[in-house]
């Protein structure tokens, strides 16, 4: 019986290949192979068990081009899982080049830590910007309730916009430490310019009343649309709100 030999040749692509008869004979290695694997004829002392029906389903003449993902042993008797590119360059022969996955996901793994390192640096950046946008948009709600003085018994506060939680939230403590401060009898609180009332938004506005009345303050609802003034009497708050079409009969009825 003859015995098969096999022989080093050069290969201009830097990657472990190797050439195989139809029988899985090893023909001929590059360095790069004969680093990676303990080579001997047979393909299959290299090729891991549970791998060889993948190779004798598609390693044959009758695929001329194949990829294959197979698990290989080194000359370390690692299994290392590998891309096998197959090309069959006649009925009798086929040239392998093999791609360690290993290489490939220490690529990848450092390709998603700088990303991770970017995202991280993103994050804080977006953290701080939303911080500022906090404390813009709590300023802004601060202004939309602003506490303007007509007289000694008659304060004005105009409001802004849609009426939401977090708006109220921000200038219920405000409006009452005023209220409390310069002991004013009246509130004109002036709907004119608000948008939408928000569900969440009347119940801080009970909250918001209720405590004015409580302190024996006398809250006047000044140019609300019908709509809105709906949604208001549905508070059932227990003490009288007063309601105004507009600021200057407000003024002219409350002597401010």
């Amino acid at each position: 019986m003859k015995k098969t030999l096999m022989r080093q040749v050069n290969n201009q692509f830097p990657a472990p290949c190797l050439t195989i008869n139809k029988k899985y004979t090893i023909l001929e290695y590059t360095q790069e192979a004969s680093e990676m694997f303990h080579l001997t004829p047979s393909l299959w002392e290299i090729i891991e068990e549970g791998s060889h029906t993948k190779v004798k389903e598609w390693i044959v003449p009758s695929e001329p081009k194949a990829k294959v993902e197979i698990n290989m042993i080194t000359a370390s008797k690692q299994v290392v899982l590998v891309d096998l590119y197959v090309k069959w360059t006649n009925d009798l022969q086929a040239e392998l080049m093999i791609f360690p996955k290993e290489g490939q996901n220490q690529h990848v793994s450092k390709m998603l830590d700088r990303l991770q390192t970017r995202l991280n640096e993103t994050n804080f950046e977006l953290l701080q910007e939303k911080e500022k946008l906090e404390d813009a948009i709590h300023e802004n709600n601060k202004l939309s309730a602003p506490f303007i003085h007509l007289s000694e018994d008659t304060s004005l506060i105009p409001l802004f916009g849609d009426i939401s939680e977090e708006k109220l939230l921000t200038i219920k403590d405000q409006v009452l430490s005023n209220a409390h401060s310069h002991e004013t009898d009246c509130l004109l609180f002036d709907f004119t310019a608000v948008g939408e009332i928000h569900q969440e938004g009347i119940y801080v506005l009970k909250d918001l009343f209720t405590s004015l009345l409580y302190m024996g303050k006398q809250v006047v609802i000044v140019g609300i649309k019908p709509v809105q003034a709906q949604r208001l009497h549905h508070l059932k708050i227990r003490f009288n709100l007063s309601f105004v079409t507009s600021l200057q009969e407000a003024i002219h009825r409350f002597g401010a």
